[in-house]
Parts: C-alpha cells; structure tokens; sequence
C-alpha cells in the first residue's frame, strides 16, 4: 500500500511541477490575435480606418503587423508587460521583424503610427474595455478599437 502512495503522490509531483514550467496567459482576455479596426489619434481626432493591421499579444512578445495588405507596413515585434493590477498594457522595444525573426533594428516610429503607437522604446495603453472579443485600448497618441481573430 506504501508503494501506491509512493507511486501517486511522484505522479502527482511530476505533472505539477511540468505544468508549472508552461508559460500560460496572464490574461486571457486581452493576449491573442488581434486585428486592428480603427484608431483615432487623440491630438488631432482623426480616425484611421485600418486594413489588415493585426496585434498578435502575448505574456512576453507583442507583434503588430500588415498581413497580406497592400501598403507595406511592415512586422514589428516588441517585448509586453501589464502594469497596475493589469489595467495597462505596455508594449516597448519593438524592433523589424523580417520573417521568423528580428533584425535588431528599431522599428521606426512612422511605421508603427499606421498600427496607433508613436514611440519605438514604449507605449503604455490603458485597457479601456476588454471581454475577449471587443478590445479597446487608449494611451497619450491614440484610442485603438480591436477585434479578437
């Protein structure tokens, strides 16, 4: 009997502590596929309707690309954070992104205008309203409305 409960209790340890190793969401709400639907730029109010503009957000990586699109916007890829209980998301560093990987070069900051950021070393957005499939976030530039892909 000592020997089955030997057995159940390393059975047990074994698969905490693998699960423990998976880098699971911080929220599930807001990391995901996104696509970009609209931004208004808060100095001047202009809305800019977007064409496949995505967000792909996750615990560690942000990356804002044009897929498929015509304009050439290019791929972009940041390091994410939450701050303040995770009402605020923060995306910083963002660097081109050329296939499966960086270059190490900074994003320039008029790409990234066309996906609502305006600063390549961080942007600090307020999750304004989040449920999973409406995202709204808003930082000093812009109010960003998303949809979950």
């Amino acid at each position: 009997m000592k020997k089955w409960i030997y057995i159940i209790m390393v059975a047990l340890g074994m698969v905490t502590s693998l699960s423990g190793c998976k880098k699971a969401p911080i929220n599930t709400d807001v990391e995901g596929l996104w696509i970009l639907d609209e931004f208004t730029v808060k100095e001047t109010g202009e809305t800019v309707e977007c064409e496949r503009l995505y967000y792909s957000i996750t615990r560690m990586v942000t990356e804002v690309a044009e897929k498929q699109g015509s304009k050439d916007y290019g791929a972009y890829i940041g390091r994410t954070e939450y701050r303040n209980d995770e009402t605020q998301l923060v995306v910083k560093d963002f660097k081109v992104r050329h296939y499966t990987t960086d270059t190490g070069e900074n994003a320039p900051v008029e790409q990234l205008k066309h996906f609502g950021i305006d600063n390549q070393q961080e942007t600090v957005f307020d999750i304004v309203k989040c449920n999973g499939k409406k995202m709204t976030l808003e930082s000093d530039y812009a109010r960003l409305e998303l949809t979950k892909f």
